[in-house]
């Protein structure tokens, strides 16, 4: 069973609110997915995939380094998830962690007045899923922001149809990841944490995409792995 950490260490969305997120842990059991609510920091590295869901207390230095770790030696999966607007400072957050490997939310907002959900612009409707995507022919990610890459290996994960459009010009790339090829570890950046929400997770193929985002079994202890580290 695939062992997901989905942490309150840093005042997040709790997975336990049964009003936003009892469709996910539902699922996720049904689908061989533990989901635990971890609230120790020292304990997060136990699990398979470390969930970081609008985290609102900034990472520590050592925090950061400790995720690094995670990621480029231990194999781990470290997702990480924001909102748009830069409400809460949410952007400025998330951004303490995820520079560390070559991304950043920006602080906008991404609408679509051509495809979206109900007519929402805010309801960003997207067939460009381009990881995680087994199941899956369109997400719908609400208020979400956007990711700007500081390196050119950033994988797309998903990315919004040409008709859309940030409020800072024409970012469009709404959830990116890193892969860590030597550890077989990854840290995922999204624009939205509530693409999986009660709501959101009943529309086209998000509940496929958050279960398939979800699974990771990181690699056996033992061997000897380089950590990779950039400037930017």
């Amino acid at each position: 069973m695939a062992r997901v950490a989905w942490s309150i260490t840093h005042q997040e969305f709790t997975i336990t609110d049964y009003y936003y997120f009892s469709i996910l842990q539902k699922e996720a059991t049904k689908a061989g997915i533990q989901i635990d609510e971890v609230d120790k920091w020292e304990s997060l590295k136990e699990y398979d995939t470390i969930v970081f869901n609008y985290p609102e207390i900034p990472f520590t230095e050592k925090e950061a380094q400790d995720v690094e770790k995670w990621v480029w030696e231990l194999g781990k999966k470290v997702i990480l998830l924001g909102y748009y607007k830069n409400e809460d400072r949410i952007a400025d957050t998330c951004n303490t962690l995820a520079r560390r490997f070559g991304m950043e939310l920006n602080p906008d907002e991404v609408t679509d007045e051509v495809n979206n959900h109900n007519s929402d612009p805010y309801f960003v409707v997207s067939s460009k899923v381009r990881r995680y995507n087994k199941g899956v022919e369109k997400v719908m990610l609400a208020c979400t922001c956007s990711i700007k890459p500081l390196m050119p290996d950033i994988k797309i994960v998903v990315r919004a149809e040409d008709t859309a459009k940030s409020n800072m010009g024409y970012y469009t790339l709404l959830i990116a990841e890193q892969i860590a090829p030597t550890s077989g570890g990854y840290f995922c950046l999204a624009g939205t944490c509530v693409f999986w929400d009660n709501y959101s997770i009943t529309l086209y193929d998000n509940l496929n995409f958050s279960l398939n985002l979800l699974r990771h079994e990181a690699p056996p202890p033992g061997k000897e792995r380089v950590m990779v580290k950039f400037d930017l």
